[in-house]
């Protein structure tokens, strides 16, 4: 008989379970955030901001900005952390963004004028907030799978493109908010195929393939629960 292959979604299931059963074993709960949180902040900027960092490299602004991206992205997870019970509204979204923006030239608040994203007219200024709604009303419809919502949550709110700037970041970590509160660990875009491979799959999924970019998601999460589960097992 033939051996059943597992797919991504029951060996990220395993995953969480493993790790989950290795923090129970002892306090170190505090490690893995660490971990993550150094990640988030430090390594995935750089990787998934490379091509543009390139332009600009002799610009000091940028210097500047790119040590507040890092406080900023830090002030934001250590909120969802604080406020792993609180319902994500589009509210807190706006709020996230507000954390993401703090003393930088990049407004809060939604944009007032037309734009594009990825090659694509976003949505009107009109268009916003009713998007917002229904991004808030499937991020909670059980109807769906968590990671489902958590991974239509993220692309919806970039092709939304509610705000002036930093709607992927803002995007990144709601996604990575509403999988924490459902006992995930955050997904960490840190390889250096992701400079690419990230984009690639938004513009899969715009151009209809859905899978190629779940995929690809899915991959990432399993990324981030193997790095989780090396370093716990280390220790």
């Amino acid at each position: 008989m033939k051996k059943h292959e597992l797919t991504n979604k029951e060996r990220i299931e395993l995953n969480r379970k493993a790790i989950d059963g290795l923090l129970r074993q002892s306090a170190k709960d505090i490690t893995s955030i660490n971990m993550l949180r150094h990640e988030m902040t430090s390594v995935e900027p750089e990787v998934l901001s490379k091509p543009q960092r390139k332009e600009f490299a002799k610009d000091n602004r940028i210097i500047f900005f790119d040590w507040t991206n890092i406080k900023n992205i830090g002030i934001a997870y250590d909120y969802i952390l604080k406020h792993k019970k609180t319902k994500i509204d589009r509210y807190q979204i706006t709020e996230i963004h507000k954390l993401l923006a703090k003393n930088t030239d990049v407004p809060s608040g939604y944009r007032v004028a037309l734009t594009t994203v990825l090659g694509e007219i976003a949505p009107s200024v009109e268009q916003i907030y009713s998007n917002m709604e229904q991004i808030e009303f499937h991020l909670h419809d059980e109807t769906y799978s968590v990671l489902t919502r958590a991974f239509d949550t993220h692309f919806d709110i970039i092709m939304t493109q509610p705000y002036c700037d930093y709607n992927k970041r803002t995007a990144r970590l709601i996604m990575n908010w509403f999988l924490i509160q459902n006992g995930y660990r955050p997904i960490i875009f840190n390889k250096k195929t992701d400079a690419t491979a990230y984009v690639q799959a938004l513009h899969a999924r715009i151009e209809g393939d859905r899978r190629a970019y779940t995929e690809y998601m899915e991959l990432s999460l399993l990324h981030t629960q193997q790095q989780v589960i090396k370093l716990l097992r280390s220790r």
